[in-house]
């Protein structure tokens, strides 16, 4: 009898060696995502635009958004599990983000392992942690995702972080927050020799401080998006900031290039190009010097604005009364004004002339709460020359505090004798 005996077929096929793998922590992966996520939009006008670069290059891994205006490299911290490949992939942003966060939802510090492959000619994203792999398969080739132009550096220095951060800051709560008129929208930025000063205003108020610079460096202003400083400013979390200042081709309207600036600290850097137009020059209402000024305690004050900002009528102002020994801000009622009380804050004043405005002078609340938030001084001087003119908010240098150079101006309004008025 004869046997006959057939070879095994092994039916199995490996998968293809993955194009692209990085692993990391899910809190990794997903700190860094943010980052870059402050230039990626929900709903992109170009649908690449919803994508992140994923990169290795000698070691390295980044994460990269663009979005044409404004762009985001952040380092991972990836683990060695591995030799990293030098290649690229993308993947679009909020699946990427979303499953992450879905499969470390019980232990963040789990590890995600991101990685790209062919298949079918297509890429494939798949993610791997907790025993589970998802995969996608999109259309969308690395070819499309734009390359971030290549700038020339102008100069370059490094702040302390919670100097240059902090002066911005305060600065951006006087930036206008409307969309419809843009160059209100920025933080005007304008360095001469060794000070670099930002400026803000939403046409009721007014902001300005100065930083000063170790070393001279080349003139230039630029307009910074303020909304785009706020949400990047929680990720640039190194004890310095690098300030770079860069300079593209030649500009249709501003021949021999136009400035685009660069901020980085930590792992990660921003690229912004600036708001074309000329800002206004907001630097001449600020007086040299004032007539009459009036010191009071910060908290105090604080507390008593918040009391009038909750309880005066709506879209009204509160009203302010100033005396030579004396400071209230009161609510402004619709009816029963004449029976209010509110408790006097002893102050320090100079200047002579008459400090109680007879027809009613008022603050909008929420502009003097945001001014008293923004330092940290035990007491705050106001400084003006007339009653109806634009009263300068500055914080008092206490013994132990370092000089500042924070000026907040906000323009007073009249308040109808209908509404409290006298």
């Amino acid at each position: 009898m004869m046997i006959l005996t057939y070879p095994k077929t092994d039916t199995t096929t490996e998968p293809a060696l993955a194009d692209l793998e990085i692993t990391a922590s899910g809190t990794e992966w997903l700190r860094k995502l943010s980052a870059v996520g402050v230039v990626n939009t929900a709903r992109p006008a170009v649908p690449i635009l919803g994508f992140v670069l994923l990169e290795c290059s000698r070691g390295n891994a980044t994460v990269t958004s663009y979005d044409y205006v404004t762009s985001a490299v952040v380092k991972l911290k990836h683990e060695a599990v591995g030799p990293l490949r030098n290649s690229k992939a993308i993947a679009p942003f909020s699946w990427l983000v979303r499953t992450i966060r879905v499969l470390t939802n019980r232990k963040r510090d789990v590890l995600v392992t991101v990685a790209s492959r062919l298949l079918l000619g297509r890429p494939m994203i798949t993610v791997t942690a907790a025993g589970y792999t998802i995969p996608l398969v999109h259309a969308a080739p690395v070819s499309e995702f734009p390359s971030i132009p290549e700038h020339a550096e102008v100069d370059s220095l490094a702040l302390d972080r919670e100097e240059l951060a902090g002066a911005l800051d305060r600065v951006w709560i006087a930036a206008s927050k409307d969309d419809t008129l843009p160059i209100l929208t920025a933080i005007q930025l304008e360095c001469s020799g060794k000070a670099l000063t930002f400026r803000a205003t939403d046409r009721y108020r007014l902001a300005t401080e100065t930083v000063h610079l170790p070393r001279a460096v080349q003139e230039f202003t630029f307009l910074l998006r303020a909304a785009a400083w706020k949400s990047m400013a929680k990720h640039l979390t190194g004890d310095k900031i690098s300030l770079r200042v860069l300079v593209t081709a030649d500009h249709a309207r501003r021949p021999g290039g136009s400035y685009t600036l660069s901020l980085s600290s930590g792992d990660a850097a921003f690229t912004l190009t600036g708001i074309e137009g000329d800002y206004p020059k907001i630097g001449t209402l600020f007086a040299d010097s004032y007539e009459r000024t009036l010191e009071v305690n910060r908290r105090d004050l604080l507390d008593q604005v918040l009391v009038a900002k909750e309880l005066t009528e709506p879209r009204q102002p509160s009203r302010i009364t100033m005396t030579s020994e004396s400071v209230t801000v009161a609510p402004t009622l619709h009816e029963g004004s004449e029976a209010l009380a509110t408790p006097q804050l002893a102050a320090v004043t100079t200047g002579d002339g008459h400090w109680q405005d007879p027809a009613g002078l008022g603050l909008n609340p929420h502009y003097l709460l945001e001014a008293l938030r923004s330092t940290t001084a035990e007491a705050i001087k106001f400084s003006f020359n007339e009653l109806h003119k634009p009263i300068c908010i500055t914080p008092v240098q206490g013994k132990d505090d370092k000089p500042s150079s924070y000026r907040h101006l906000i323009m007073p309004v009249r308040i109808p004798s209908t509404l409290g008025g006298e």
